[in-house]
């Protein structure tokens, strides 16, 4: 395998790390929620990440690539809920990124299954970055609404 192609491997090795990393921040973010739709939701995007690691370890494989270092159990979550969600809104905006320029690697390799793969997981990112910074502004949204409900409350004698 050629260093292009070593380039392209690394960039799908990177790409199953970064997924199977935020699958376990979207399970942790999930056990936190009380709403169960929103803990349903964010268990979905899991899913997805998954689902995402897995086609990547499928073209690696193709590649004759693997395994690969299993990234650490234990991922430390910042107490702020919202916070989190936002950050990982923002990843997966990064992420959206990282497969484009992926895809456009792979289509100049001619191996245009790996770029398939990057585009169907960009496209997939792209909706779980919308998602998840809308989750954030509705959380957001109902802290401030709790918050104002609070101080207009009358104190008990």
């Amino acid at each position: 395998m050629g260093a292009r192609h070593t380039r392209l491997a690394a960039a799908l090795a990177a790409a199953w790390e970064a997924e199977v990393v935020s699958a376990r921040r979207m399970t942790g973010l999930a056990e936190r929620m009380s709403d169960a739709r929103v803990r349903a939701r964010l268990m979905v995007l899991a899913a997805f990440c998954r689902a995402h690691a897995s086609r990547l370890l499928a073209r690696l494989a193709a590649l004759g690539r693997g395994p690969l270092p299993v990234p650490p159990e234990e991922i430390d979550l910042d107490p702020d809920t919202v916070l989190e969600l936002r950050r990982e809104g923002a990843f997966a905006r990064a992420s959206a990124a990282r497969y484009e320029t992926t895809a456009e690697m792979a289509r100049q390799h001619a191996d245009l299954s790996s770029a398939w793969v990057c585009e169907l997981n960009r496209t997939e990112e792209q909706d779980r970055a919308r998602e998840l910074l809308a989750l954030a502004e509705g959380a957001l949204a109902a802290v401030r609404r709790g918050e104002s409900q609070a101080v207009a409350a009358p104190a008990d004698p």
